[in-house]
């Protein structure tokens, strides 16, 4: 659909008042150009590619424009604040799935805390497997534990807690604090844990995706030797190892970023900054999934249409998102 459909809807004159620059403390998406009126209108990416698209409703339908097009098509002043918004848009949608303009600014883009919620447990698990690498690292053999079961376990013991509390008084003096040094080593572990929680958030996350593997598993055993599933199955989960070992790859990598207490305990705002990184890309390459996650948690593992629908959605899923051909690497790029 040209862009032409959208002018149409956008009949209103343009704003004759001048623009004002763009506030570095804006909040939110307000849009200047009637087009952006459009309602029902919003930006989101053009599934497969990496290209960003202005959606809007046309009849029952929804058509739409490429964004990069909309700012010569109504000729947008290159430095005016609706093409500033656009290259924030570009941003947010790292962060949610969609922007409509009036939106919030993600706030991963205005302070760089995450937007989204986490539970009660996960600031639990941060706050354990904290207190055990303070307590590895007294007894001289210092390692993440990332297992909750394993924490709750070695945790809860009266000796760990008293070990964990010379601990901080140990990690003081190695930083060189002085006196109140051990408050100080607990004030910058506590900032660090309420960025770790986000991250473990996101390792319950995967733990859906990794049952949708198991699920393949379950239903190649169920439908066996059939000729019409065997195919589809085993294409789909040789598809699936990409996703996997992608992202064991990335909590890999911000596991290790957290592995040395005392590194980051010297250089604090530096592992904040890296820790955020490491969740902001396993949050935009999880986003994709939560529809079909949503529909293998109602799975019924029989013989039957309904088994056959969900592992053939499963497969072109994977086949779009996770073929050779597919960039799936270019997470960096898109910030």
């Amino acid at each position: 659909m040209s862009t032409a459909d959208v002018s149409a809807a956008a009949t209103a004159p343009a704003a004759t008042a001048p623009e004002a620059s763009a506030s570095p403390r804006a909040t939110h998406f307000e849009f200047l150009h009637p087009v952006f009126g459009v309602k029902g209108g919003y930006f989101a990416f053009m599934r497969p590619s990496d290209e960003i698209g202005f959606y809007f409703p046309f009849g029952e339908m929804y058509a739409v424009t490429p964004m990069e097009r909309l700012q010569f098509e109504f000729e947008l002043d290159p430095a005016g604040v609706d093409v500033r918004l656009m290259q924030t848009v570009a941003q947010g949608l790292r962060h949610v799935r969609e922007i409509r303009p009036g939106d919030s600014i993600p706030k991963e883009i205005l302070d760089g805390t995450a937007s989204w919620s986490v539970e009660d447990k996960h600031h639990e698990i941060a706050r354990d497997r904290l207190d055990l690498q303070v307590w590895s690292w007294l007894q001289g053999r210092e390692r993440v534990i990332v297992l909750h079961q394993s924490q709750e376990q070695v945790a809860g013991d009266p000796y760990t807690l008293k070990a964990i509390a010379k601990g901080h008084q140990a990690l003081a003096a190695a930083l060189g604090h002085g006196e109140g040094g051990a408050e100080e080593v607990k004030f910058q572990l506590e900032r660090i844990r309420r960025e770790i929680v986000y991250v473990e958030g996101l390792r319950d996350r995967y733990a859906f995706i990794r049952d949708i593997a198991s699920g393949l598993r379950r239903y190649n055993r169920i439908f066996g030797k059939n000729k019409t599933t065997e195919g589809e199955i085993g294409r789909a989960r040789a598809l699936m190892r990409t996703p996997v070992q992608l992202f064991d790859s990335m909590f890999a990598q911000v596991d290790a970023r957290t592995g040395e207490i005392v590194a980051l305990l010297k250089n604090p705002d530096v592992a904040i900054e890296r820790i955020r990184e490491n969740r902001d890309d396993l949050h935009f390459a999880f986003m994709i999934w939560d529809a079909l996650i949503e529909k293998w948690q109602d799975a019924v593992y029989e013989r039957g249409g309904e088994g056959l629908a969900l592992i053939k959605e499963t497969y072109r899923f994977l086949a779009i998102n996770y073929t050779a051909e597919v960039s799936w690497m270019s997470l960096a790029a898109r910030r």
